[in-house]
């Protein structure tokens, strides 16, 4: 895909294309733009094209055989972290956040895993993949990890599913987990897939054709876990977050027999457990906070995550310390607006509605 010059001043005037001048200078689209998706970014002549959205299909059976056309395809576990791209800029690896920003935590962690030796034989590839661990957006207990899902060409398009576990596995780079390739007669196997994923308390599976089509499908678990995780902060979250975790979990629910009576009391504990618990410590006058921890080489960063993070979320630093040659700092942040809406209920506030 082109993008031309009418198509650039378009955006410019709609102030949908950004100029940025940090390490290097690009500009990103902050919002999709006609074909050209969020997150597209411009380097000189270079366009590294936005990571799509992928549909997510809510019932699995007849949401495979309305999304993916191939006869064969694929299936990937979704991973619970948050999309960034990899890519060389004269001589230097690069990481980009699914918004086009680049991203100064998770670009440091992309040049510590050793990519130079297929940046070198794919110069002008991307690597998308989830970034997971201890991170200033995830809390696992381990250091970052990179999981590849895709390589995608500088045309946009993605290399063949297939061709992709090879160069992967060739220059040794972490891929998500796989489970091989189906059909759709093959439903019961893809539905044990399912079942398998939500006992090990996994987000879901992302299933793909060969090229182009591809979907995604989530479990309770997963549902239910974002909400215990996002209730006591539900003003800083978007709008329709809860109503579709609770459709979504509902179908699977139903498609797949499940206790309707367990989940009900699950999903009933997720919000209100939280949001109890939650008014209580903010009546005691605590903050709705998460801490999280984070390891850096460069100083800098923390300065630079705090920049542009902290617009509506308040970044507060715990401690810091010195460690293997390394930075070691706990933050937690400050949820501002959650926080206020639920001062203001608990001292009587009325709203009109």
């Amino acid at each position: 895909m082109e993008i031309s010059q009418e198509m650039l001043a378009r955006a410019k005037n709609k102030g949908k294309l950004i100029l940025h001048d940090e390490e290097i200078k690009y500009s990103r689209f902050r919002e999709g733009s006609g074909k050209i998706p969020r997150g597209t970014v411009l380097i000189g002549e270079r366009i590294i094209f936005g990571f799509p959205h992928i549909k997510r299909i809510f019932t699995l059976q007849k949401g495979l055989e309305k999304n993916i056309t191939e006869d064969e395809f694929y299936i990937e576990e979704k991973i619970d972290g948050f999309n960034v791209r990899a890519i060389l800029i004269d001589g230097k690896i690069f990481a980009f956040s699914r918004g086009g920003f680049v991203d100064p935590f998770v670009t440091e962690k992309v040049r510590e895993i050793q990519l130079e030796k297929f940046f070198s034989d794919y110069p002008n590839s991307v690597l998308c993949g989830e970034m997971i661990g201890r991170t200033p957006y995830t809390r696992n207990d381990f250091e970052p990890k990179l999981l590849v899902f895709d390589i995608m060409n500088a045309d946009g398009e993605y290399v063949e599913v297939e061709k992709k576990y090879e160069i992967l596995k060739n220059y040794k780079i972490d891929s998500v987990p796989t489970f091989g390739r189906f059909t759709i007669k093959n439903m019961e196997k893809i539905k044990q897939v399912a079942l398998k994923l939500m006992k090990e308390k996994k987000e879901g599976m992302v299933i793909k054709s060969r090229i182009s089509n591809r979907c995604k499908y989530v479990n309770p678990f997963a549902d239910i876990h974002d909400i215990i995780g996002n209730a006591r902060i539900m003003f800083d979250m978007p709008s329709g977050f809860f109503i579709q975790r609770v459709l979504r979990s509902a179908m699977f629910i139903r498609d797949f027999k499940l206790d309707e009576n367990k989940y009900a009391k699950e999903l009933g504990s997720a919000f209100y457990g939280k949001l109890i618990e939650t008014l209580k410590e903010v009546e005691k006058g605590k903050l709705i906070a998460e801490e999280f921890e984070i390891s850096i080489k460069d100083v800098s960063i923390w300065n630079k995550i705090v920049k542009h993070m902290g617009k509506e979320i308040k970044l507060e630093k715990i401690s810091e310390k010195k460690e293997n040659g390394k930075l070691r700092i706990k933050f937690r942040k400050i949820y501002k607006r959650t926080n206020q809406k639920f001062r203001e209920f608990l001292s009587g506030k009325g709203i009109e509605d």
